[in-house]
């Protein structure tokens, strides 16, 4: 039997430790009942370890072409109560995409290609094994062992009970802080079908990027124009451009909830006629059933039913963003001193509690409030009242790794946004994630880059009462918004060394201005917009800006003789904030825009 170690958050200090992903997978089986091979694994006298050892180890391995070592370090890994990342997963990057086993856990499901699957799919079997109990990580040795969970799920599948662990396997789903949250969502409404966007869209932290989702009908629009355009190239460069690692995930969650009876799921179709013809684009979407509607009594607690308690990592608590164990730590602590607080405790309170663990997470209120949010949409509920937070779950023990005397360093980006929240009253606190992608010290993603390009466009539009749109694509400027009076053709750029205004990077630009002067260009970006504007500019929406910038900036609206402006990201948040409190109005952010003497520190001093 499991055991019952509740709110009892342990700080555990270690050399080093590893800092891996667990709970959430991708190309992995909608099955439970298949997530509990992996640790059959650790049983040695397992249907499925005796299996791999007799017969099946060889076939993925040596029959399939792999070198006799690869072979001999698998079966030496089978007789351990302890194995390896690499024996579970692959002994090496170089296997990976071999089509024999490197792992054991690739060793134990069948390739669609191939005798083993993948190295991908098999961390997430891990992943999703360790996230629902069965297995667990030690942090010394970095090794994994099987939990009593495991023994007991392992025990039913090998008697070939599948009604009881369907069941069991149903438990550890109530547990599951995703799957908690994915049946409160769906629950919110129940009459509406929800598709992956609506799901990645209330999904995670807020304020930082790798969680979430961009707006569908920009989505479908560009999917639109790709089926007219019959460009396949295209449709790939969408799917990879738009679809986030939350929707990545949502669709995985979602088809376990659909294997249980808790969703239904149906293609949510669009039409749209150009030219004459139909096109169509369709999108899986799910809406929560009967029994779905019931599941909610036992992650929330009702009727018969006590609150699920939910199964809590440290793992869980960011993305892979630059400085995540630094944001895992924080909100981790969020969850200890919560749980020790029945009565509940303040942003404020807490802020100086995480601080006084390690005054290097420079945790101010307003971010333990953001946290706070991001952790419900995780599945972990916390009531806000007034600033006071009340955790309502019930926890599992779990570990906060930490480093002998670790400073946590912070990014431009972290004490950027720690400068600009406090000062935001009005604006959604999601646009703080272009400050991460724009201060991003690692190449950007095309997703990120696009959602970079959607939020600068939506301050304008969304926030601050401009009509227009995100444009994005081939030949296309990034967005283009206007009023009234005044027009900006859009470009946002993620540069992590800051952007230089140099002939080449402004090359783009200058085909957008010729194209929507002319309006005789092969591109036809500019029609949905007035071409009677009495004055139109350009902007660069950008983290920094850097060499001579203000020079070339002037040489190139002389050469192109239309005005532009280069903003930094953090002042047009700021800018957004001020119009949404009535301190500002378009004609002075048009002068804001322009007037690239001011520095985006002055402007958050002036603020």
């Amino acid at each position: 039997m499991m055991k019952d170690f509740i709110n009892m958050i342990t700080i555990q200090t270690y050399k080093k430790f590893p800092d891996r992903t667990f709970g959430l997978g991708q190309d992995v089986s909608t099955d439970l009942l298949d997530i509990v091979r992996v640790p059959a694994l650790f049983i040695k006298n397992s249907k499925i370890h005796k299996e791999l050892e007799e017969t099946r180890l060889k076939q993925v391995t040596l029959d399939a072409g792999a070198p006799k070592e690869i072979y001999d370090k698998l079966l030496n890994a089978l007789s351990k109560d302890y194995i390896s990342d690499s024996e579970l997963v692959s002994l090496g990057s170089k296997y990976g995409r071999k089509p024999y086993a490197s792992g054991l856990i690739r060793a134990i499901f069948d390739g669609q290609r191939g005798p083993a699957i993948k190295d991908w799919p098999a961390k997430n079997y891990l992943a999703v094994a360790v996230g629902m109990g069965l297995v667990d990580l030690d942090y010394t040795t970095d090794t994994y062992h099987i939990t009593d969970l495991g023994k007991e799920a392992v025990a039913l599948l090998d008697k070939n009970d599948l009604d009881n662990l369907r069941n069991f396997m149903l438990e550890r789903l109530y547990e599951y802080p995703y799957a908690a949250w994915l049946i409160r969502v769906v629950n919110t409404d129940r009459n509406k079908w929800y598709t992956k966007f609506d799901l990645g869209d209330n999904f995670g932290f807020i304020d930082e990027p790798g969680f979430s989702s961009l707006p569908e009908d920009l989505y479908v629009d560009a999917m639109f124009e790709a089926e007219y355009s019959k460009n396949k190239k295209l449709k790939s460069q969408i799917k990879s451009n738009y679809e986030s690692t939350a929707d990545k995930y949502m669709r995985w969650l979602a088809g376990v909830l659909v294997k249980y009876n808790l969703l239904e799921r149906k293609k949510k179709v669009y039409t749209r006629i150009i030219d004459g013809k139909e096109y169509s684009v369709s999108l899986t979407s799910y809406k929560v059933t009967l029994q779905g509607v019931r599941s909610l009594n036992r992650v929330n607690g009702g009727s018969r039913f006590s609150r699920s308690i939910k199964r809590v990592r440290w793992e869980y608590l960011a993305p892979k963003v630059e400085n995540a164990p630094k944001r895992k730590t924080a909100r981790a602590l969020m969850l200890k001193f919560l749980s020790e607080a029945p009565n509940g405790m303040t942003a404020e309170d807490m802020s100086v509690k995480i601080n006084a663990i390690n005054s290097s997470l420079n945790s101010i209120a307003d971010q333990v409030l953001d946290d706070a949010k991001g952790l419900n949409r995780l599945g972990i509920e916390i009531s806000i009242d007034n600033k006071v937070l009340k955790l309502k779950e019930k926890l599992y023990d779990f570990i906060i790794p930490v480093k002998n005397n670790e400073t946590f360093d912070s990014t431009v980006a972290d004490n950027l946004k720690n400068l600009i929240l406090p000062k935001l009253k009005e604006l959604d606190h999601k646009y703080l994630q272009a400050i991460d992608i724009a201060y991003k010290r690692s190449n950007t993603t095309n997703h990120e880059n696009t959602l970079l390009e959607v939020l600068s466009a939506d301050l304008f539009t969304k926030e601050m009462d401009y009509h227009g749109k995100h444009l994005g694509g081939a030949n296309k400027p990034d967005g283009f918004v206007y009023d009234e009076e005044t027009g900006w053709i859009l470009d946002s750029k993620a540069y992590r060394d800051g952007f230089a205004v140099t002939a080449h990077t402004t090359d783009a630009m200058g085909r957008y201005i010729d194209q929507y002067r002319d309006r005789d260009d092969k591109s036809t970006w500019w029609e949905d917009f007035p071409k009677d504007l009495p004055q139109t500019y350009f902007a660069y929406v950008s983290g920094f800006y850097i060499g001579k910038y203000q020079e070339q900036l002037q040489d190139f609206e002389n050469r192109k003789h239309m005005k532009g402006g280069l903003i930094e990201v953090a002042k047009l948040i700021l800018l957004a904030e001020k119009y949404k409190e009535n301190k500002i109005t378009h004609d002075q952010i048009t002068l804001q825009i322009l007037n690239d003497h001011i520095s985006q520190d002055e402007y958050i001093k002036d603020f």
